[in-house]
């Protein structure tokens, strides 16, 4: 019986995995042609992220000013569409990320990169807020529009479209409480909860999808969004502390992820403790952090360790074939001429001469 149980539960898990993963990879591959993140970290041109912003913020606002036409509600479902897939799609990514981090999967084994553009903190935070957003919107111009009455009461607050997004808030665990209590200490609402009524049954289905989208969808990315920053900041506690190796913590990572990155840099610049500063560094090293050597380069006036660092890019570069070494020349050669001519002092000649050791290796290539 337990054969037959586990059997069904592996070809339904196996089914759902495929259909998540049909579900996302169109939109994933669209917005990493858009957008084209950083093949090395991920990160997104600030002007794109404007556009993006400036774009859904318009369809927002031309729902939220009141347009009463039955178009508008198809391009808002298309909007949170998009967005919830957002979402979705971040979703998928970091639970693979979650289980290379645990050890029950091959980086090499996901379906996804760590690196698309769907897991870019900014996308997947304006994704939320504009799904949230939208949801009230929708609701808004389909009670206008006459297509369907979805709340036989809701509160009297300072505008429609806010009396609209408070009965979405009121959906979403703890943010209920504060808009709750908000409304009733500015004298708007006694109790915003009980002035909520959702409309028979197609109200009551709408209210459905707001708390199963939002709680098991958004909720649950934003949850481990959290979990993995908390394990990235235990993770360079323990390289700061020794406790653990660069090579056992590469074993569990996708990818180095900003916050680790940010950490390890801040402790290798400004820790007072001299060990801390040099295992942040090695580590930073081992690890191969993306655009560790031009940054610590980029940075060097500010380094105590400027010695070691430079050692350690050295070995990095001494490792690389030829073609890997002629693309670092393009991203570290202009940098390395800029420090070597603000290099004066003569208690600085040896930085000068491991950067000219540098810059050779970097010619020969």
């Amino acid at each position: 019986m337990s054969t037959v149980q586990e059997k069904v539960t592996t070809t339904l898990f196996g089914a759902l995995d495929r259909a998540w993963t049909s579900v996302c990879w169109p939109l994933i591959g669209l917005l990493n042609l858009i957008f084209r993140p950083d093949p090395q970290t991920g990160g997104v041109s600030f002007w794109k992220v404007a556009l993006w912003l400036g774009v859904n913020a318009a369809v927002l606002y031309a729902a939220a000013t009141g347009l009463e036409t039955k178009h508008l509600f198809w391009w808002l479902v298309a909007f949170l569409l998009v967005h919830i897939l957002i979402i979705a799609s971040s979703l998928r990514i970091m639970y693979e990320e979650k289980r290379v981090m645990e050890g029950s999967l091959a980086a090499e084994k996901m379906t996804f990169s760590a690196l698309d553009v769907v897991n870019n903190v900014p996308i997947l935070a304006s994704s939320t807020a504009f799904y949230i957003l939208g949801l009230a919107a929708l609701i808004q111009t389909i009670e206008n529009t006459g297509l369907a009455q979805i709340l036989r009461q809701r509160p009297t607050l300072t505008s429609e479209y806010s009396e609209y997004l408070a009965c979405v808030l009121n959906e979403i665990p703890i943010v209920t409480t504060v808009v709750s209590a908000w409304a009733n200490l500015v004298n708007l609402s006694d109790n915003l909860s009980a002035q909520i009524v959702y409309n028979g049954w197609t109200g009551n289905s709408v209210r459905l999808i707001i708390v199963v989208t939002l709680s098991i969808i958004v909720v649950r990315a934003l949850l481990l969004r959290l979990q993995q920053y908390t394990h990235q900041i235990s993770m360079a506690h323990a390289l700061e502390n020794g406790t653990v190796s660069p090579d056992s913590v590469k074993k569990r990572l996708v990818r180095v992820p900003t916050t680790l990155n940010s950490r390890l840099m801040r402790s290798a610049l400004t820790h007072p403790d001299t060990a801390v500063r040099r295992r942040a560094l090695a580590a930073m090293a081992r690890l191969e952090v993306p655009n560790f050597a031009r940054e610590f380069l980029e940075k060097l006036g500010q380094h105590i360790e400027r010695d070691l660092g430079l050692a350690h890019i050295r070995e990095t570069l001494a490792a690389m074939n030829a073609s890997a070494r002629e693309s670092m020349a393009g991203e570290l050669s202009t940098v390395i001429e800029k420090q070597m001519l603000s290099i004066k002092d003569a208690i600085d000649m040896q930085t000068k001469l491991r950067l000219e050791e540098l810059r050779a290796m970097l010619t020969r290539a």
